[in-house]
């Protein structure tokens, strides 16, 4: 325990995006304290990692007996975990849960949703160390409804949003979590398997008299097939799909399933408007108004042009990405929640029997 002149935080955070934001409330967390608080004491911050594994978000009815283990016993006035991990009351998403008894609080960042992340879990944490010391009652309550357990026995408050908003915001915010941009960045290593494709359709006559002669309709058909082969082969090679076992329950696998589908589609979307914005620049390029005449009859106009780069996009993307292996290993696996879960499992088993 701190003395009487000084109150001692510990933040901890799962590894990855909670532990930078977790470090960054920490530089300013002291001082938010003093502007939020008239009682005259020093606020000391210890931030750092810390590991909620998979076993323990299965509906734990006790947050001390979730979070043991994660803060040096004793050694603290206020403890808060940071967690990217969907946190749920039956089907209703939680934000925070707090022990006043046990003095530590629990903050999960889906719940935020997608935008203001840093500055929302800024806020959140704040109201959670005043809740947890002194008793304030934070200011997202007004926004979340709070389940109390039995104060004989669970004296714990669980601050959770009912109904759709509560669910999109969830969503939302686990997609956030899993950072799209990253797989794109994994993923854009496959572009030189895509525009060799995409290089050999524009060249190709053949391909110009379909393009010519496909409707958009068609055209439309062929870049969702495209997009779902990729996602298809993504999800089977890599083990992405979810089925429920002693870890992950139905409800939390048809959650994390949908979640690693939102954030692929997301990936594999951004890599086909790059190749699209590629093949637009180098089809006019390539493409003169005479060799297209002596083929089609017709010299080039700019439908055709789009048109021509939209189905070189559509075969690039599912010829091209299909058949390379480029993709990045690690940014494919994190966008699956379920993945993430069970290796972290995996770390923390072998650190216990270390």
């Amino acid at each position: 325990m701190a003395d009487h002149n000084a109150v001692r935080v510990v933040l901890r955070a799962d590894p990855g995006l909670p532990l930078e934001i977790v470090r960054r409330i920490a530089e300013t967390l002291p001082d938010d304290m003093r502007k939020r608080t008239a009682i005259p004491v020093e606020w000391e911050v210890d931030a750092g990692p810390g590991a909620l594994t998979a076993d323990e978000q299965v509906e734990a009815e006790n947050l001390a007996d979730v979070l043991v283990g994660q803060f040096p016993s004793g050694a603290y006035d206020v403890a808060v975990f940071v967690t990217d991990l969907p946190r749920r009351l039956g089907t209703q998403p939680i934000l925070a849960e707090v022990s006043r008894a046990e003095r530590i609080a629990l903050l999960s960042l889906p719940a935020l949703g997608w935008s203001q992340r840093p500055s929302r879990a800024g806020r959140g944490v704040v109201d959670l160390v005043k809740l947890v010391y002194d008793g304030t009652p934070p200011s997202f309550a007004r926004e979340y409804t709070v389940r109390r357990a039995d104060p004989e026995h669970r004296p714990e408050q669980r601050f959770v949003t009912p109904g759709l908003l509560g669910h999109l915001r969830l969503l939302s915010g686990m997609i956030r979590a899993n950072r799209p941009w990253r797989l794109f960045t994994g993923l854009s290593k496959a572009l030189a398997g895509v525009l060799a494709t995409a290089a050999f359709a524009v060249v190709n006559a053949t391909i110009w008299k379909i393009a010519d002669a496909l409707g958009p309709i068609r055209q439309a058909v062929l870049a969702v097939l495209a997009v779902a082969a990729v996602l298809a082969w993504l999800i089977i090679d890599h083990q992405l799909w979810e089925r429920p076992d002693g870890v992950i329950n139905r409800q939390r696998a048809k959650l994390y399933n949908a979640v690693t589908l939102a954030t692929l589609l997301i990936g594999v979307l951004c890599l086909y408007a790059a190749v699209f914005v590629l093949t637009i620049v180098l089809v006019p390029v390539v493409l003169t108004s005479d060799a297209l005449r002596s083929s089609l009859g017709h010299g080039a106009e700019w439908g055709f042009y789009l048109t021509m780069a939209w189905l070189t996009t559509s075969m690039g993307t599912a010829g091209g990405a299909l058949g390379s292996g480029l993709e990045d290993e690690s940014a494919v696996r994190d966008s699956a929640y379920g993945v993430r879960q069970r290796s972290r499992l995996e770390q923390q088993r072998k650190h216990n029997t270390s």
